[in-house]
This record gives structure tokens, C-alpha cells and sequence, in this order.
């Protein structure tokens, strides 16, 4: 009987959180949890089926959660459930999520229990994203580079508001917008940033922060791809935010407030959206996956 229970199909669950990618100058190497939610469940079956909003689908050989799972257990049909709060397409780090809650139902589906470092490196290996995998698996404020992670201290009175445009912008079209190089005056304007952009929000000093806009590397040239974002930036900046940046590959907007301006950089944000998307202020995601 023992052996019988051991073979039955099991269900296993798994959630992970939302991520804002490079917070300006960290391109490719920073990253946020904020507390939205990819729930996944995952259990054994006969043939693929994905359920998502009430929709059953079979997923292609190539989809991200087939890719994910068969990354954490091995070719194996599987039932995933997904309820995701997390808007896709936004830069609001969705992929990363659902390949982190899909792999670790799956794993928990199969009888293992999955380890940090290996989702991590699994995701990042999905995504080719390792701030946003680092987010989405440790939680908190992250560096990711060369498959070291690092948590970093974050300034507890410091806010997040998160301006979330209606439009789509696909990750590939951002990097398409990018130049094939980057002067000598740019990469050493972009590592004085990151040094601000780093001491600034573990202190939450304004004079610091403010030294850290204004990134070269990919806002600059993504401009012209979302005018909005531009423009979602510029309004938290003038009602007090102490740091607005494109969140990961856009067109969604991170802003970083104190709580005596967060509502007025929040009402900043959504007159500038009118009916165009949504704001939210949102609380950092201090653990990830769970």
C-alpha cells in the first residue's frame, strides 16, 4: 500500500512574486520583488493542460511553463493551474514569476522539495534574466551577476508606487532599441549611478538618489518606444519622488517615495494615466517563491 500512495499523482503549489528589473542604472544586474503574486499548481497527468482564467489549453513543446517544467522534473505531461495577478508584458518580471511557481509546483508535484539556488539557476537559464530570476526566487532587493545573488538593504521608510500603462512593450522589441555599443563617457556615467543608485536605497538619501537618474544605457533609448513611460517618470519626479525609473523593460514606471509624498506621486501617476492603466502602491516582497 505504502508503494501505491508513494506512485498516486500528488498536487503541488508554489507562488512567486512580481520583479521590477534594473531600477535605472542597474541594467541586467538589479532587481525588486514587489508583492504580486503567480500562484501555480501543478499535478501529474496523461496529457498537457494549462488552465489559466478558465481557459484549458494544450500548450506547444516551446511554451515558457512547458520549457519550466520539464527544466525541474523532466519531460513529463503535467495539469498547471495559474492565477496570476501579475500584468504581462509590463515589465513587471511575469515570465520570471511563472516559470518560478510552475518549476516549483512541478518539483513539489514529483515528491522534491526545491532548493533557492536551483530554481534560480533554472529560471535564469529559462529567461536569460538573472535579475528578475534572483527577485522572483530570494525575495527582496537583489543583485544578480555571473550566478552570484546578493540581497541587498533596501530603506525601510522608503515607498513603492508602480505606474502600469494599458500598452504592451515586449522585451524583445526593448533590446531590439538598444545601440550595439556604448561609449567611454556613458559606461563610466552609468557605474557613478549604480554606486548612487545602490547607497540611495539603502539610505534613502535624497541628494544620492537623484544623482542616480537619468540612465543612458537603455531609458535613453527606449524613449521614443513609450512615450508614456517617459512621461509616468517626469510626474512622480515632480511630485516628490526621490527615484522614478522604466520598470525592467517597460512600459510600467518604478517610483520610490517617502510616505509623505507616496500619495501625491501616486495621484501624479494616475492623472498622467487617466484611463490608460493603473497605479499601485505596492509592499516590497521580502520573501520569494513560496
Amino acid at each position: 500500500m505504502g508503494t501505491l500512495a508513494a506512485d498516486m499523482p500528488d498536487l503541488g503549489v508554489a507562488t512567486a512574486p512580481a520583479s521590477s528589473a534594473n531600477l535605472g542604472p542597474g541594467f541586467d544586474a538589479l532587481a525588486l520583488a514587489l508583492e504580486l503574486r503567480c500562484r501555480c499548481e501543478a499535478e501529474p497527468a496523461d496529457r498537457w493542460l494549462i488552465d489559466e482564467r478558465g481557459q484549458r489549453y494544450e500548450p506547444a513543446a516551446g511554451d515558457l511553463v512547458v520549457r519550466a517544467v520539464a527544466a525541474a522534473v523532466g519531460v513529463r505531461p503535467m495539469r498547471i493551474t495559474i492565477a496570476n495577478a501579475i500584468p504581462r508584458s509590463r515589465g513587471l518580471g511575469s515570465s520570471s514569476a511563472v516559470a518560478t511557481a510552475a518549476a516549483a509546483a512541478a518539483m513539489r508535484a514529483c515528491g522534491t522539495e526545491p532548493t533557492d539556488r536551483r530554481l534560480f539557476e533554472m529560471v535564469a537559464e529559462l529567461e536569460g534574466h538573472p535579475d528578475n530570476a534572483a527577485a522572483a526566487v530570494y525575495g527582496g532587493l537583489v543583485a544578480a551577476y555571473g550566478g552570484v545573488v546578493r540581497r541587498l538593504p533596501l530603506a525601510p521608510d522608503l515607498t513603492v508606487v508602480v505606474g502600469i500603462p494599458d500598452t504592451h512593450l515586449s522585451t524583445h522589441k526593448a533590446r531590439a532599441a538598444l545601440p550595439g555599443g556604448v561609449r567611454h563617457a556613458v559606461a563610466a556615467r552609468t557605474v557613478a549611478r549604480v554606486v548612487m543608485l545602490v547607497d540611495g536605497l539603502r539610505t534613502g538619501d535624497a541628494a544620492t538618489l537623484a544623482a542616480a537618474g537619468g540612465d543612458e544605457l537603455h531609458e535613453a533609448p527606449r524613449h521614443d518606444l513609450s512615450p508614456i513611460t517617459r512621461q509616468l517618470m517626469e510626474s512622480a519626479r515632480s511630485a516628490g519622488a526621490l527615484h522614478a525609473a522604466w520598470s525592467g523593460a517597460g512600459p510600467s514606471v518604478i517610483a520610490f517615495a517617502t510616505p509623505a509624498v507616496r500619495d501625491a506621486v501616486a495621484d501624479a501617476m494616475r492623472h498622467r494615466l487617466a484611463d490608460g492603466g493603473e497605479v499601485a502602491v505596492l509592499q516590497v516582497a521580502e520573501r520569494g517563491w513560496e
